[in-house]
Formats: structure tokens, C-alpha cells, sequence
């Protein structure tokens, strides 16, 4: 069994609109399971432990607060940052794209199903407040039970910016762009396994559904053989 090379990658500043755009995309991003030239079988190799998620404290929904390990642990999870107004196609419309692509694999395959969590939360907690993010959330509430699609936000700059330094996320407010406001950031999708500990970075350039997919059924393998269960 060997392990899989990692790499993230630079891309162009985030800007203005989301959802209309990542429906473009997830129309021109598909999977690519049945390629002959797709991702190896799960399995036949190893992810590394990169790093653990750091402690910090969310908001869903309402301002009740709740920790950011509640949706890190418990499930495998894929999360992303994000803010509602990004439009930047090789940003979080690409992200939306990837994790729309996500999540329609998990609901074809019912041995996947409760097994996966998805994770978007707010770069902008200013804008992106827990009333605004419930209307993203309610797009996916039919599906919740198969796969739950989380959108989070926090108190303040001050709560956000620690778990952004401890993901190793950078992030810039751009005032004078053509477009309005922008929050320049690298675009990182963040695997995450049943204990916390981010197993895998994927960036704009490797961004690939089927080979997420394969990385969950990878880890659940993994999971699986630890607990002397068989999948």
C-alpha cells in the first residue's frame, strides 16, 4: 500500500454571487468514476495525518454557540471556506461545484449513506450571519439524513482568525477591487477523518470528485480494518 503525493495550489481572488455560478460548474465538473485513467482503487493506498482541527467555537443557524469539533468529528467530513458573495470561478463556485458532485456520488451509493458530513463555513461572519447562511442550508434539508450539508459562520473576526492560522488558511480583504469587496484566500478543500485529523488538501487544481470519493471510502476502509469490521 502506498501513500498518495499531496499538493495545493495558488488560485485568482475570490468576488461577488455564488450559488448561479456553482450551478455552471457542477454542470461542466463531473465525476469520473467509470475513466479508465480515474483515481485508484480505495484501499490500495494511505492518506497522512496532516494535522489535527483546531478547537474553536461556531455558530448554525442561531447565535447559540457550538465547537467547531462538532462538525470535525464523528463522521468523515469535507470542509471548505467560503463567503456567500464569492463569484470568482476558480473559487468558491468551484468548491460549491466540487461538493454538489460530493454529495450527488454519496446519495448514489447507500453504503455511504450518514457517513459523510459537508462543511462550508464563512470567511465573512459580518455579512455571512447564521439567519442569512439557514437559506443556503435549507437547498439540502431533503437530503440531511444522507448527507448533511453544514453552513457555518462565527462571532466575530476574532473567533475565526485563529482556526484560519491553525488550518493554515490565509485570507485578505481587497476594498479596492473593480467588483467590490473581495476576500483574496487559497482555495483548500479539507478531509477530515472520524477523529479530527485533516487526512488530505485539495486545491482548484485537484479538485476532483471521483477522487474524493475515493479518499472517503479509503478512509471508512481504514476505519473498518482499526475497529475489525468489514465493509
Amino acid at each position: 500500500m502506498t501513500k498518495r503525493a499531496r499538493g495545493a495550489r495558488l488560485f485568482r481572488p475570490c468576488w461577488k454571487s455564488l450559488i448561479a455560478a456553482a450551478g455552471i460548474f457542477a454542470a461542466v465538473l463531473p465525476l469520473r468514476a467509470g475513466e479508465s485513467t480515474g483515481p485508484p482503487p480505495p484501499g490500495s493506498y494511505t492518506l497522512d495525518h496532516i494535522q489535527r482541527v483546531p478547537a474553536g467555537i461556531v455558530l448554525e443557524g442561531t447565535r447559540f454557540p457550538r465547537a467547531l469539533s462538532r462538525y470535525t468529528t464523528g463522521a468523515i467530513t469535507l470542509l471548505a471556506f467560503f463567503y456567500s458573495y464569492c463569484a470568482d470561478p476558480n473559487g468558491c463556485p468551484l468548491a460549491w461545484a466540487a461538493f454538489e458532485n460530493v454529495r450527488e456520488g454519496i446519495i448514489a451509493r447507500p453504503e455511504l449513506y450518514g457517513r459523510v458530513r459537508l462543511v462550508f463555513m464563512s470567511l465573512d461572519p459580518a455579512h455571512d450571519t447564521p439567519g442569512m447562511l439557514r437559506g443556503f442550508a435549507r437547498r439540502y434539508e431533503s437530503s440531511a439524513s444522507i448527507v448533511p450539508w453544514h453552513f457555518l459562520t462565527t462571532y466575530s473576526n476574532l473567533f475565526l482568525k485563529p482556526v484560519l492560522r491553525d488550518m493554515g488558511e490565509e485570507s485578505s480583504i481587497d476594498r479596492e477591487a473593480s467588483a467590490g469587496v473581495v476576500i483574496n484566500h487559497l482555495l483548500k478543500v479539507f478531509l477530515i477523518d472520524n477523529h479530527g485529523f485533516v487526512r488530505e488538501i485539495y486545491s482548484n487544481q485537484s479538485l476532483d470528485p471521483a477522487m474524493i470519493l475515493g479518499d472517503i471510502k479509503t478512509l471508512l476502509l481504514e476505519e473498518s480494518k482499526s475497529s475489525g469490521h468489514k465493509e
